[in-house]
């Protein structure tokens, strides 16, 4: 089993964080800067090679408020970095999820568990 560990939450993935400004597309600074950093932490953790087999993850996203967060927006986001760093080979090959959000006042963070998928 791999377990990794991320200090911030995602910033969800919707289409009003990637804008038009003269044609062109972009990332808020907000998001790259979340995925600049999750990239760096998570290959300080995983130097291996990408996982090219079905996989089971569990995620706990520690919040830091009660604030309202839609998770599937937040985990799109997760999937794209663990395939940018490398530790995916591509995120089709998540076959089974689950999540669990906590909520622990004014700390917050991600720690990602995955394993082979073993079908039934």
């Amino acid at each position: 089993m791999l377990v990794l560990k991320l200090s911030q939450i995602p910033v969800p993935k919707t289409n009003r964080y990637i804008r038009r400004r003269g044609g062109k597309v972009f990332k808020p600074p907000r998001v790259k800067n979340w995925e600049t950093r999750a990239l760096w932490e998570i290959k300080q953790q995983y130097s291996g090679e990408p996982i090219d087999y079905k996989v089971s993850v569990d995620i706990t996203l520690v919040l830091p408020n009660h604030r309202k967060r839609d998770i599937d927006n937040m985990l799109k986001s997760l999937w794209d970095v663990l395939e940018k760093a490398g530790v995916l080979k591509n995120d089709n090959l998540i076959y089974e999820v689950r999540t669990v959000k906590k909520v622990v006042k004014g700390e917050q963070g991600v720690e990602i568990r995955i394993k082979e998928f073993k079908e039934d």
